[in-house]
């Protein structure tokens, strides 16, 4: 029998039908998590009174620095570019603005930053549940509570860049998902926290609940002592221009 990893219900009280990618479609996930169901998977795709989707925006900031990395866009062929709902993208020059309709909206970049927040949650618990099989653990109940029903706010952070460059795989912009490697699992095991790589960018995803009390101060000493790999600096997302979409540290090269 299958139970959903959000709501915790089962058949016969819900349906299991539709495939939910643990990525967005349009982001390029090509990935399922069996034991979410309709409902669920419903709403992180449908949009709210007054706001987007949480999956719309996870795509927004994500396509922007995929389509960056994966091509010469002042080579690619008309209509081939990324069209974004929020912003107004000038590929040559690399710069990003809010949409007019959008520009003036109080507190748009703190909503698009907090869904975006959700999504990231959505995505790792998701994710590990097609891969671990673990997520129906009662310590991620704080994943839930946040990324499905909208209550309270947990933070995601983003690395500072370390170098000069960014890092990047096509089939990792192709086909995203979530690695749990040795190091990442010793990580989560001793400090809370998952580092992921996403489309050219670093973060850090909270996996217990008091992270920023309990854990967030040692994890940056650790971060410094060990001079790790990714970057010594955690930069908390709180709005959505916290993330470099079009890498402009890349300028200063």
């Amino acid at each position: 029998m299958r139970k959903c990893i959000w709501c915790s219900r089962s058949n016969p009280q819900v349906s299991f039908d539709k495939r939910a990618h643990t990525f967005p479609k349009s982001l390029g996930g090509k990935n399922f998590c069996e034991n979410v169901c309709d409902d669920c998977n419903h709403y992180f795709g449908s949009p709210k009174p007054l706001s987007p989707s949480v999956e719309l925006v996870l795509k927004e900031i994500l396509n922007i620095s995929k389509y960056l990395l994966l091509t010469d866009t002042s080579k690619l062929p008309k209509g081939k570019r990324y069209k974004s709902e929020f912003f107004k993208i000038d590929w040559k020059r690399r710069k990003i603005t809010a949409k007019p309709k959008y520009k003036l909206r109080r507190g748009f970049q703190e909503k698009l930053g907090r869904l975006f927040r959700r999504g990231i949650y959505k995505v790792y618990l998701e994710e590990r549940e097609r891969i671990k099989k673990d997520s129906h653990q009662e310590r991620f109940n704080f994943i839930r509570e946040f990324a499905r029903y909208d209550l309270s706010d947990y933070p995601v952070y983003i690395f500072k860049p370390k170098f000069g460059a960014v890092l990047s795989s096509d089939e990792l912009l192709l086909n995203p998902e979530i690695s749990f490697a040795e190091r990442k699992e010793e990580e989560e095991k001793n400090f809370g926290a998952h580092v992921e790589f996403l489309m050219g960018h670093v973060f850090c995803i909270p996996v217990i609940r008091n992270f920023e009390n309990s854990s967030l101060e040692r994890y940056q000493y650790y971060l410094r002592s060990t001079n790790h790999p990714f970057g010594v600096e955690l930069i908390p997302i709180r709005k959505a221009n916290d993330i470099d979409f079009t890498f402009s540290f890349l300028n200063n090269r």
